[in-house]
C-alpha cells in the first residue's frame, strides 16, 4: 500500500471519528434534554425564564418555598410600583441551597436587593426530601456552583431525609430519569402558570380558609447546629456580596415551635447588622391588611386576594426603604408588562370563574 494511500485512510478514519464523536455529543444532548427534571408544578419553569431574562434587567430577587411564590405577586409589584423582581422560588425550597442561588442568579444580574424568607430555617435535615432538592440543583446550569450547591445539600443532610446520598443522580440526572421515554412515567401536570417566578394555581391560589395565628411572642427555641452553620454561612456571604439583603417573615399560621425557632433565626440576622421584616406579629398583619378569615387559603399560604395587599405593603415598603429604582415605561422591562397583561388577561378568563368566587366570599367574610 502506498504511502497516499496510508495517507487517504488515515483521513477517512479521522473523519469517520469526528462524526462519530459528534453523533455521541448529539445523543447525550437530546437525552439530557429529554430525560430532565419532571414535576407535577413545572418548577423548572422558574429557573430557565430567569436565565431567559434579558442580562442586568432583575433588580431584586426573591427567595423561598411556595409561600414565596404564591404571595409575591410579581407583575402586581411593577405595574403599582415599578419593581422590577423575580421570585427565584421552588416549592419546599431548602434554606441551605438559598447561597447557591443567590450566587446563580448574580451571574446574569445586577441584583440591587435580595430578599430571604427565614421560614425554612424551621426544617431540620431529615425533613428535606428528594423533589426539593432537585427542583432546584436538577435545573441549574452546569458548573462549579451547581456541584457546590449539591455537595453543601448532602453535607447538610448528612444521610438523613430521603436523599441519594451518592450524589450521583444529582451530578448526573440522566440516572433519575431515565424512565420518562415512558408516558406512564411522566408527572401529571397541574393547572399553574408562572409571571417572572409568581405562581396561579387554578383553585388553590383562589381558595379561601379561615386560620387562627397563634398570638405572637419573642420566645425563643434553638436550631439544629448545621442549621445554626448554614445562616451564619450565609450571612457570611451576605457581608461579601454588593447587594442589599432583607430577610423576611411572611404571614403563616405558625406554631409554637416553628414561631421560637423563627425568633432564634431573627436574632442572628439582626445580631449581623441585617433588617428582618417580621409578618407574623397581629399589628404588622392590620398594617398589610391581612383579615384571617378572607385573606388565606390554607394555613401557610395567602391566597390571591391575600397575595395583593401583601404584595401592595411589600413593595411599598421595598420603593421607600431600598433606592429602587421605577423601571415602569422602559422598553427594557417590557417582560413584567408582558407578564402583568397575560396576569389580567388570565384572571378574565381561565381564572375568572374561580377568581369571582373567591371575591365572593371576601365580601361576605369581611361584611
Amino acid at each position: 500500500m502506498s504511502a497516499k494511500e496510508d495517507k487517504g485512510i488515515f483521513k477517512s478514519n479521522i473523519l469517520r471519528t469526528v462524526i462519530f464523536c459528534i453523533l455521541i455529543i448529539i445523543v447525550v444532548a437530546v437525552c439530557a434534554l429529554t430525560f430532565t427534571f419532571r414535576d407535577s408544578e413545572r418548577s423548572n419553569t422558574v429557573l430557565e425564564e430567569y436565565y431567559a431574562q434579558e442580562e442586568n434587567t432583575v433588580d431584586c430577587v426573591f427567595f423561598g418555598s411556595s409561600a414565596t411564590y404564591r404571595s409575591w405577586i410579581v407583575p402586581r409589584a411593577y405595574e403599582n410600583y415599578g419593581l422590577a423582581s423575580y421570585s427565584l422560588s421552588t416549592g419546599t425550597q431548602p434554606f441551605v441551597l438559598t447561597e447557591y442561588l443567590m450566587k446563580e442568579s448574580l451571574k446574569t444580574q445586577d441584583v440591587k436587593l435580595f430578599v430571604i424568607e427565614l421560614r425554612a430555617i424551621c426544617k431540620n435535615p431529615e425533613d428535606i426530601v428528594d423533589v426539593a432538592v432537585r427542583r432546584v440543583v436538577d435545573n441549574m446550569k452546569l458548573s462549579k456552583n451547581k456541584f457546590d450547591a449539591i455537595n453543601a445539600v448532602l453535607e447538610y443532610a448528612d444521610g438523613k431525609g430521603n436523599l441519594d446520598d451518592t450524589g450521583l443522580s444529582y451530578y448526573f440526572p440522566l440516572l433519575k430519569y431515565h424512565s420518562l421515554w415512558n408516558p406512564s412515567k411522566q408527572p401529571n401536570y397541574i393547572q399553574a402558570d408562572y409571571y417572572q417566578g409568581y405562581a396561579v394555581e387554578d383553585g388553590v391560589s383562589f381558595r379561601v380558609n379561615p386560620v387562627t395565628p397563634l398570638e405572637y411572642n419573642k420566645k425563643t427555641k434553638p436550631i439544629a447546629r448545621n442549621e445554626e452553620d448554614v445562616l451564619n454561612s450565609l450571612l457570611d456571604y451576605c457581608d461579601s456580596i454588593d447587594a442589599q439583603v432583607l430577610f423576611l417573615i411572611s404571614p403563616y399560621q405558625a406554631s409554637e415551635q416553628g414561631m421560637g425557632k423563627i425568633n432564634y433565626a431573627k436574632n442572628i440576622v439582626e445580631k449581623r447588622g441585617y433588617k428582618v421584616m417580621n409578618c407574623l406579629p397581629a399589628e404588622v398583619m392590620d398594617e398589610i391588611g391581612l383579615n384571617v378569615n378572607t385573606c388565606f387559603y390554607n394555613q401557610t399560604h395567602l391566597n390571591y386576594h391575600g397575595a395583593t395587599l401583601y404584595t401592595d405593603f411589600m413593595a411599598d415598603y421595598i420603593m421607600k426603604n431600598y433606592g429602587l429604582e421605577d423601571r415602569r415605561g422602559d422598553k427594557k422591562y417590557s417582560k413584567w408588562d408582558k407578564s402583568y397583561d397575560k396576569l389580567m388577561k388570565d384572571l378574565d378568563g381561565c381564572y375568572q370563574n374561580c377568581y369571582q368566587e373567591m371575591m365572593e366570599k371576601v365580601e361576605a367574610g369581611e361584611e
